[in-house]
């Protein structure tokens, strides 16, 4: 198993950063999406042994972060949210440093550094002073360093922040690079929800700390029993009346005889049903609808966990 979290609790005084972690996951590539403040940061600082936590259990590659931390470390590549550039080095020599830095003799470190640098696409600015990169290269220059002794798992931290949407789109397609060929596994930690939904496979949701869910992007956003159109022979806005009495939301389709109804547990489609049988309608076609990963998130942030309760 690539990551596995059970219970795990870290506070910072009275803030509790995270809230009794449990999860599992094992793909290619792992969006960590939350609003800011949602304990991402704090549970890569876990994996990474930077933290350790209050109680519960961090495994990375099966190994226990707390008994086998520099294992564990040793097989991750870490590239922290901000500029982290080493000033009055060149890219090449700010890359091969940090190989030096995980073990690698100088020479193996530097042709490492040029490979990777090719890797992230700054081939033609490797023997530039960092400090005249643009935020787009520090970027790369940063993934380069993480990725100079060859890990086998990236953790990025909020990567896109601060880029135009050019090198914001360009970034983007050296993550999908990453992980359609031989490089790495991924977890991208970050909130913004189109680059988890351009880069990734498998999703953790976090907010206040907890998580909220955990699996692939293609079952949170499958078809859902939620959000469901429904086409009528009938009194349509009546119907649709008569189901906000029942709780459920809803407005008119693109059609006159269309209704886009969502539902809230616990109603389910019986709840249609059941309105239209009272009123003498008579539907035609109902179909559950594939959210947005915008509208499955906030679906999901507005769940409510057993333990809210």
């Amino acid at each position: 198993m690539l990551l596995s979290f059970l219970n795990l609790t870290q506070r910072f005084g009275s803030f509790v950063a995270l809230d009794r972690v449990s999860c599992e996951l094992n793909g290619r590539a792992i969006g960590l999406l939350g609003p800011n403040g949602a304990g991402k940061t704090t549970l890569m600082k876990v994996c990474l042994g930077l933290i350790a936590p209050d109680s519960g259990e961090a495994r990375l590659f099966g190994l226990d972060v707390r008994t086998h931390g520099t294992e564990v470390r040793g097989r991750l590549g870490y590239a922290a949210e901000g500029a982290g550039r080493l000033p009055g080095l060149t890219g090449v020599e700010s890359v091969a440093y940090m190989g030096e830095l995980c073990g690698l003799s100088r020479r193996l470190a530097l042709r490492r550094a040029h490979e990777v640098l090719d890797l992230v696409g700054l081939d033609e600015s490797r023997h530039r002073p960092v400090e005249t990169y643009s935020t787009g290269m520090h970027q790369r220059v940063k993934v380069a360093m993480a990725l100079v002794h060859d890990p086998e798992l990236l953790l990025l931290d909020e990567p896109t922040s601060g880029l135009d949407p050019e090198s914001r789109d360009d970034f983007l397609e050296l993550i999908v690079s990453l992980r359609q060929n031989a490089g790495p596994a991924i977890v991208l930690s970050t909130h913004l929800l189109h680059d988890v939904e351009r880069t990734c496979e498998d999703v953790i949701i976090m907010h206040r700390g907890r998580v909220r869910y955990a699996g692939s992007l293609a079952a949170l956003q499958g078809p859902s029993t939620q959000r469901i159109e429904v086409r009528t022979r009938g009194p349509a806005a009546a119907l649709l009346t008569a189901l906000r009495a029942r709780g459920a939301q809803g407005a008119p389709g693109r059609r006159e005889d269309t209704l886009e109804i969502t539902l809230r547990p616990p109603l389910g489609p019986e709840t249609i049903w059941q309105a239209a049988a009272e009123l003498g309608a008579v539907i035609w076609h109902l179909e559950p609808q594939v959210l947005s990963l915008e509208e499955a998130f906030l679906a999901t942030l507005a769940a409510t966990l057993p333990e809210d309760l």
